[in-house]
């Protein structure tokens, strides 16, 4: 949250979470605790579901949607941060989104 408040990061925030349910409630938990509904500053992208604004800083996103972001723009245009959460939770997804991150 803090990140969110001082703003030290140029641009959008994505954070992974491994799965679409987790991805949904840590975005709910982080809107309520800046006391606004997701799709404003905090948001979630799913496959076939997505949350989020024009104001949306911070995107809780899934393996498979952060893949294909990178695949879409290698370069991540717009992107400040990425946050791998829950990577112990190894799967090929995650593995395959760290290396395409490693070489932005």
């Amino acid at each position: 949250m803090q990140l969110l408040q001082q703003g030290p990061v140029a641009g959008k925030i994505l954070l992974l979470e491994p799965r679409r349910l987790a991805a949904r409630n840590v975005a709910q938990r982080l809107a309520e605790a800046l006391n606004e509904k997701p799709g404003e500053t905090v948001g979630y992208r799913m496959r076939a579901q997505s949350c989020v604004g024009p104001r949306t800083r911070l995107e809780v996103v899934t393996e498979g949607v952060l893949t294909r972001m990178i695949q879409r723009d290698p370069e991540l245009r717009g992107v400040g941060l990425v946050i791998l959460d829950e990577f112990h939770e190894r799967s090929l997804q995650a593995d395959l989104a760290l290396a395409l991150l490693l070489d932005i």
